[in-house]
């Protein structure tokens, strides 16, 4: 590997995936760099989510993907996440039978710096003070909010560079909805890169500094904030 550029993000160039010869992702490309927030939206079964597997290495894939220039290719995704990646899965996946504060402690074992892991926790818990206020409390007794901020602090604790997200809003009230975007702005704003796959287009397009469009496994535009409120962009992001 060479050396690692940190002004560098995520890179992804000419991405392909494809199930039983089937394309599901054809050739895409783009990047997010450090303090930066991009979007991806468009139709149910646009290759968005096989575009986050595929940057994880949990599937499949042809085509470049670096990390601080550095080429992923080939590892798996507990070694993906060491290189400083790391993915908040759609349906949140927390481990029900165990506590909040094991959860987070589970998402610290793949951390590059040990010695830094009392520093994170309470960075955490200062963003989602629900989960200092129900640390001891099993994680399956949380509302589907709080087990997003849980989800999304169980992957910060790994010292991700670069956080990726699947459908973050994903059955979550307008209030909860709030609460997991103003988190993932502090998250931009601290240096890191986020990369979000989101079916409330408006509302990722406003908080993104870029956005892309996946129809079909292609990205066919890319919108800025100012577009959010554009009716006839948005007509054209999801029926062409």
């Amino acid at each position: 590997m060479s050396t690692a550029d940190t002004r560098q993000g995520l890179h992804v160039e000419n991405l392909e995936v494809a199930y039983n010869g089937v394309p599901a992702v054809r050739g895409i490309s783009f990047e997010v760099n450090a303090g930066e927030a991009i979007g991806l939206i468009g139709p149910n079964g646009a290759g968005k989510s096989s575009t986050l597997l595929a940057i994880m290495g949990a599937t499949p894939r042809s085509g470049l993907v670096t990390v601080h220039g550095n080429d992923i290719s080939g590892l798996a995704p507990e070694k993906v996440v060491r290189t400083g990646l790391a993915l908040v899965p759609e349906g949140r996946h927390v481990f029900t039978e165990l506590s909040v504060m094991d959860n987070l402690r589970l998402g610290a074992v793949a951390r590059r710096d040990k010695s830094s892991y009392k520093e994170a926790l309470e960075h955490v818990l200062d963003l989602f003070p629900i989960l200092r206020d129900f640390g001891h409390r099993h994680a399956g007794l949380l509302s589907g909010g709080q087990q997003q901020q849980l989800a999304i602090g169980r992957a910060l604790m790994s010292d991700p560079d670069i956080l990726m997200l699947d459908e973050p809003s994903l059955g979550l009230s307008p209030t909860a909805v709030d609460t997991v975007f103003e988190a993932l702005d502090v998250v931009r704003k601290a240096g890191k890169a986020v990369l979000i796959v989101e079916q409330r287009a408006e509302f990722t397009i406003a908080f993104s500094d870029r956005t892309y469009v996946l129809h079909d496994g292609v990205i066919t535009l890319s919108l800025k904030p100012e577009d959010a409120e554009n009716v006839e962009v948005l007509t054209e992001a999801y029926f062409g």
